[in-house]
């Protein structure tokens, strides 16, 4: 009996042994990406762009992700990023604009171990290596330069109802920072190019979400002559575009393409004063970084700046582009476009530029 008793258990032993080894093998744990939100999600604008890239790779690689809106307060932005980075939580940190540029690269820097996407800005990697982050930035000047060439000879078409005989443009950006002086010099560079007796009014709101105050700004410029706004505000751009559509007048969107969102939404009012969009591909140009991290071929220590070359910036020509800018316009902005992208024009930068050479530029608008 004992004998027969120990056979049995012995099968039994190797059976388990048997159904262990043929069990499924347990999920491995999904990478988790955290992303870090200047102002808030829901602006409609930039960040909600970048969510949108941040999203598609989650539902491409199986992510675990989550979003820290910070609300546009930059005494959350330290303690934030120290919290995320100390916690050990998070495979990937994604953060940027410029708001939020200093901060990141202390982190970057404080938390070697680990790992950083930073967006919307340049990491100075001669000044120190950050071999666990890499960073990259829309050639947003590039783009803006041919909504310049645009509005420069669309504010000197006749027998169009919207344009004065003034040949007066206008820009309002949000808070004044590198970037969006990156936006008002390439716009300045691309209206100059085309005529230097062009008047380019500009005016700054303080902050990206003051959409009243924004509008106030725009219908100044309007009343002074400009008959084209460009608003590069972020979720305040929506108080330029209203002013438009009161004024009668254009504006230029950004980030996104304008005129067809109203569309979508069943405003073709609102539609029907924007001429066009600066649109910036970053949800591309992170969802690309994010696709390299998880296969891991991503390079760190790294700035990739992306252009019009690039497909990280573009203008968008869509039928309202086509209705309301003449043919010989468009080719002109076609033209201007190859030439940039062959490197025969090269757009001045406001990244890295000095105040001094900024301000040179901003007196170059109303020469």
């Amino acid at each position: 009996m004992k004998k027969s008793a120990i056979i049995i258990s012995l099968f039994l032993v190797l059976l388990l042994v048997i159904s262990g080894c043929t069990q499924e093998p347990a999920d491995e744990e999904k990478l988790k990406v955290v992303v870090i939100i200047n102002t808030n999600l829901g602006d409609k604008a930039f960040s909600d762009l970048v969510w949108s890239g941040v999203t598609r790779a989650a539902e491409d690689f199986d992510l675990e992700i989550r979003a820290i809106e910070l609300g546009g307060d930059p005494t959350r932005q330290e303690p934030t990023l120290t919290e995320v980075s100390e916690s050990g939580e998070w495979d990937l940190v994604v953060t940027g604009t410029f708001n939020l540029f200093q901060a990141s690269a202390a982190a970057a820097k404080a938390f070697p171990e680990q790992k950083y996407l930073l967006y919307d800005v340049r990491l100075d990697f001669t000044d120190y290596a950050y071999p666990n982050a890499v960073s990259i930035l829309s050639k947003q000047n590039e783009g803006s330069y041919l909504a310049g060439v645009m509005a420069a000879k669309l504010t000197q078409v006749t027998g169009d109802a919207k344009i004065n005989e003034q040949k007066v443009i206008g820009f309002v950006g949000g808070g004044e920072n590198a970037a969006i002086n990156d936006f008002l010099i390439g716009y300045i560079a691309g209206a100059k190019s085309v005529d230097p007796e062009v008047k380019i009014l500009f005016s700054y709101i303080g902050n990206f979400t003051d959409a009243a105050k924004a509008k106030e700004l725009a219908l100044a410029q309007y009343d002074q002559g400009a008959d084209i706004v460009y608003a590069v505000a972020g979720s305040a751009s929506y108080g330029v575009y209203e002013a438009s559509a009161l004024a009668k007048r254009y504006s230029i969107g950004v980030d996104q393409d304008r005129a067809l969102q109203f569309e979508a939404e069943g405003n073709l009012e609102q539609a029907n004063h924007i001429v066009t969009s600066v649109v910036k591909h970053l949800d591309v140009l992170i969802y690309n970084k994010i696709k390299e991290f998880v296969e891991g071929t991503i390079t760190y220590g790294v700035h990739q700046a992306a252009g019009l070359a690039l497909n990280g910036m573009g203008l968008a020509k869509n039928k309202f582009y086509e209705q309301f800018v003449p043919a010989d316009i468009r080719t002109a902005v076609d033209q201007a476009e190859a030439k940039i992208v062959s490197g025969e024009i090269v757009v001045p930068t406001a990244i890295g530029m000095s105040t001094e050479d900024v301000n040179i530029w901003k007196n170059k608008a109303s020469e």
